[in-house]
């Protein structure tokens, strides 16, 4: 484990982001208008989630090689409280961009040690 945060991908445990979650979720639905003009629409699937924008603001080099080592299998099994539900659920995702600042390397072999401004966003595939 890398960390004691609320949300599991594929069995790891990402660390607790420094910016409060987002949740968007995003309705996908089938619709047309009858001859009245009046909206005829059909819900499909459920809502989808994304979080958007996870930041940690410092992290080292091995924990951020850890995340990144999850978002380079591009998708995964993530386990999340709903809230909806009142439940943990289990959802497919897969990973949006990412990107992180190199802050501290070491000066004789130009290995980075440490990061910040740590991002990526996790996207529900609707399974």
């Amino acid at each position: 484990m890398i960390g004691n945060g609320i949300i599991k991908i594929n069995g790891v445990v990402l660390p607790y982001p420094n910016n409060d979650l987002n949740f968007k979720r995003q309705q996908f639905v089938d619709s047309t208008r009858n001859a009245l003009g009046k909206v005829v629409a059909q819900k499909i699937n459920r809502r989808i989630l994304k979080i958007d924008s996870l930041q940690w603001d410092f992290l080292t080099a091995s924990v951020w090689r850890s995340i990144q080592v999850e978002i380079e299998k591009l998708e995964g099994d993530m386990e999340i409280w709903d809230n909806l539900s009142g439940a943990f659920v289990t959802l497919k995702v897969y990973w949006g961009d990412e990107e992180a600042t190199p802050h501290k390397a070491n000066m004789e072999t130009g290995e980075i040690l440490e990061y910040v401004n740590c991002k990526c966003n996790i996207i529900d595939m609707g399974y």
